[in-house]
């Protein structure tokens, strides 16, 4: 037998006596002489002999169907990917008595396809689904010897270490991740000895790399989503080191000082992109993650990535503050302003926000459904969220819903659930409603007057019954959960146009909530900014800035159609843009400049005849000499003119709403 041989990626039937020959010497612990066995049947006996694997052994070790369904679950990207390349050599080899097979990166089999009579021989040796055939416990195969060596591998008969095995032929080839290159897997042909092909190994090559090929495709697909969802957050914590992970935990892309980070909190964390983090693969159950998760890692420090498809990832905020912030001050800046207090979020002391709020708080309690009106950006998120922490259900999941962010088809997805192959694209095992997932919480469904006339008998039913039935099933599952709707529509108006059902709108008003617009609390605006101030000061880990008084004056006397959502956003991109620590009204939006100068282009300066004897025009003078003198301080003119602020506020919005005369008097 020549040497040449030994090499060699395909076994020859030939060889078969000289092999057996050769195992038996090795068993002997002789030496082997000049027969020719290949080099990776040869390095793999060596190591079955390092572990001590008996090569009497009859069958490969099997585990339990529940742990068989783990492992698939865990597996479930890996086994979806697969299956068309599976399908295609079951196809090929239809009429060659072989198994097809595929293995998780342990070498146990997860999916197994062939014709029955082959499959009763294999069960004689556990090549079964749930079957490890790793070397350390089956000795050398094509499987595991695949797994032990990272490289595609043909073993045939007495090439196998075991005696039971050496009746059969296999074929395997490794899959690899394409984005970090870790092993995640095993395609396998499988047979009776005398089903040897040289074909088989490229078939099962062929077969690995189509199955990487469409595993970059997806890890792509949704690692786009991911950086999409997380890019607004990458500016929000620029002061911090962040680093993103996708859901099996890999890291995708990191923005920061790492060296700072490791400096402050002795981190070990991988820094390469590729490189997991453990306890982050949301493959594995909650437990399972807590389980892994280093001591370093923090759980205020991760944040999920999510889409209307569900979680795409983690991000993995780290605070540093650019050396200007402690890790335990981070958490103090951003908590709720007002402690315990459920509705401390929602800025400012206008009597009528006063009044929204104290009814707001004997609602909460009452458990009863509740539509939130109002106009678009005034606070109804907000609202949601302070009547779920304060009431009998805070301890229960808050989720939320856009009735007018998707179609008819994705909406009752969202809502209902469906069951695998309910529709093209369903993901298999199913996926609950969000009525499920906000069970024994709160369930804030925001526009729900665009809700589809046609969906609405639906939600109805799930209001009436407490029970939902996934979109493609039968069953019917109990829900509990809190139902909070808001509109910015007049649903009465929408009710008598036959767009909205009266029944459902009957249920949904059990109790009504108003929310005022922001011009019709003009005294909050300054409060709000300063929280803002401090908010964005906190995020850019830097100082809060200085507002010119003619900016402030400009914010005040803008209407704010977009209300506080409107006033949110403009303060913030002036934050971001100042380059200094003032904003001054070069970074204030066009519109708000010009309706200010409109607003203000009154001399304050000018004289108006005290002999007039009309007090309204007296009024009038003093309020707008008294901001002119402060500067725009608001706090600080209310002073002069021995008023509070807020009735400051409600003046000036009364002077504003009126056309100056400028003759009056005359």
């Amino acid at each position: 037998m020549p040497f040449s041989h030994c090499g060699a990626l395909i076994p020859r039937i030939s060889d078969e006596p000289v092999v057996e020959s050769a195992w038996e010497r090795f068993l002997q612990d002789k030496p082997l002489g000049g027969e020719g066995v290949r080099k990776v049947v040869l390095s793999s006996w060596q190591r079955c002999r390092s572990e001590a694997v008996d090569p009497t052994k009859h069958a490969a070790p099997g585990a339990a169907a529940e742990r068989v369904h783990q492992l698939q679950r865990q597996n479930r990207d890996l086994c979806d990917v697969a299956h068309p390349a599976l399908e295609s050599l079951r196809e090929i080899l239809r009429e060659c008595g072989t198994l097809i097979m595929l293995c998780d990166s342990s070498g146990t089999i997860l999916h197994l396809n062939g014709g029955t009579q082959v499959r009763s021989v294999g069960e004689e040796v556990n090549l079964a689904t749930g079957g490890c055939w790793n070397e350390d416990v089956i000795g050398t195969n094509a499987i595991g010897t695949a797994i032990a060596t990272g490289a595609a591998v043909q073993i045939h008969a007495n090439e196998h270490f075991c005696l039971e095995v050496k009746r059969w032929t296999c074929a395997a080839a490794p899959i690899f991740d394409p984005f970090d290159h870790t092993l995640l897997g095993v395609v396998d042909v499988s047979g009776v000895k005398e089903t040897l092909h040289g074909h088989t190994l490229g078939l099962v090559v062929a077969a690995a790399k189509q199955i990487e090929c469409e595993l970059g495709r997806r890890d792509v697909v949704l690692h786009e989503r991911l950086l999409t969802r997380s890019i607004d957050n990458f500016i929000r914590y620029a002061s911090d080191y962040v680093v993103l992970v996708d859901g099996r935990g890999r890291i995708v892309r990191s923005n920061g000082n790492a060296q700072s980070a490791q400096d402050m909190y002795d981190l070990r964390l991988p820094l390469q992109v590729g490189n997991q983090v453990l306890g982050l693969d949301l493959v594995l159950s909650e437990v399972d993650r807590a389980r892994q998760r280093p001591e370093w890692l923090r759980p205020e420090w991760l944040h999920p990535v999510k889409d209307h498809e569900g979680t795409l990832g983690t991000m993995l905020v780290i605070p540093t503050g650019a050396g200007k912030r402690s890790a335990i001050s981070l958490p103090k800046a951003v908590a709720t302003p007002a402690g315990d207090d459920a509705f401390g979020d929602i800025i400012g002391e206008s009597e009528v926000l006063k009044a929204t709020k104290a009814r707001a708080r004997r609602i909460a309690p009452l458990d009863l459904p509740v539509l939130l009106l109002g106009e678009t950006g005034a606070g109804k998120d907000l609202f949601a969220r302070a009547l779920h922490r304060a009431g009998h259900r805070a301890d229960g999941p808050f989720v939320a819903v856009n009735c007018g962010a998707l179609t008819r088809e994705l909406l009752a997805s969202e809502l209902f659930g469906y069951v695998e192959g309910a529709f093209t694209g369903a993901r298999r095992g199913g996926l609950p409603g969000k009525f499920e997932q906000a069970g024994g919480g709160t369930l804030f469904l925001d526009e729900i007057g665009e809700m589809p006339l046609d969906m609405q008998p639906h939600l109805l039913r799930v209001l009436q019954d407490g029970i939902v039935v996934r979109l493609g099933d039968i069953r019917e599952r109990r829900v509990s959960v809190r139902l909070i709707a808001a509109t910015n529509r007049d649903l009465r108006k929408e009710v008598t146009a036959g767009r909205f059902r009266e029944d459902l709108y009957h249920r949904l008003c059990v109790v009504s909530l108003e929310l005022p617009a922001l011009r019709e609390r003009p005294g909050d605006i300054e409060a709000i900014t300063e929280h803002l101030n401090s908010k964005m000061a906190c995020k850019y880990g830097c100082e809060p800035k200085q507002l010119e008084p003619a900016v402030q004056q400009a914010l005040l006397s803008y209407g704010w159609p977009g209300n506080i959502r409107e006033l949110q956003n403009v303060f913030e991109v002036m934050f971001a843009l100042c380059e200094g620590n003032v904003i001054d009204t070069s970074l204030l939006p066009l519109v708000i400049s010009q309706i200010a100068k409109n607003s203000f282009g009154i001399s304050t300066s000018t004289s108006i005849p005290a002999s007039s004897g009309r007090l309204q025009e007296m009024e009038r003078k003093a309020i707008l000499d008294a901001i002119a003198n402060a500067h725009g301080n608001m706090t600080m003119a209310a002073r002069t003119l021995g008023i509070s602020r807020s009735t400051l506020y409600v003046k000036l919005a009364a002077i504003r709403a009126q056309p100056y005369d400028s003759s009056a008097g005359s």
